[in-house]
């Protein structure tokens, strides 16, 4: 079934995705604080920066002109395996930066400068803060890069011919 697909290029990219997410993922544990969240609003960005450079890889080893179901496709591969592998990363990171996160009572950092209709729990909010961003953030991002940028890199924007040989390799 999955004869000719190599799966190293979409997790090579996803991992680094992941990776650059969740180094801002860090930072805002770090801070703790809602008004800090921009941070991870940066990371999202990163995320997609990625994406981008992943689709500008993948077109430029068919010569220009991947077709552009191939190129999406790709990208949203990659973007649905980079948001798993951050949210896997974010609670690794939460579990090791948070204290107390899995002992009974409040966890030793909370989210400070929080709205009052925030999420309640062990730490006011902050593991929702970033677990929603890993998931809606990144998606939202990694997918407005697998729908704006399969089109307009396409070199020969007259018709999808089928592919040949090389470009029916991913």
């Amino acid at each position: 079934m999955f004869k000719g697909i190599r799966l190293k290029p979409y997790i090579i990219h996803s991992l680094v995705a992941a990776l650059v997410y969740c180094i801002t993922v860090i930072f805002f544990l770090k801070f703790a604080d809602y008004t800090k969240t921009w941070v991870l609003y940066t990371g999202n960005f990163l995320f997609l920066l990625v994406i981008v450079y992943f689709l500008f890889v993948f077109n430029a080893k068919r010569d220009e002109n991947a077709g552009t179901m191939a190129m999406l496709t790709a990208s949203v591969i990659t973007t649905v395996m980079g948001v798993a592998m951050s949210l896997i990363i974010s609670l690794i990171l939460m579990a090791v930066l948070v204290p107390g996160l899995f002992d009974a009572g409040t966890a030793d950092k909370m989210l400070v400068n929080e709205p009052a209709n925030m999420v309640r729990g062990k730490t006011d909010g902050l593991i929702f803060m970033v677990l929603a961003n890993a998931i809606i953030g990144n998606i939202s991002c990694g997918m407005f890069a697998a729908i704006i940028f399969p089109f307009s890199l396409k070199g020969d924007q007259t018709k999808e011919k089928v592919p040949d040989r090389k470009q029916a390799e991913l």
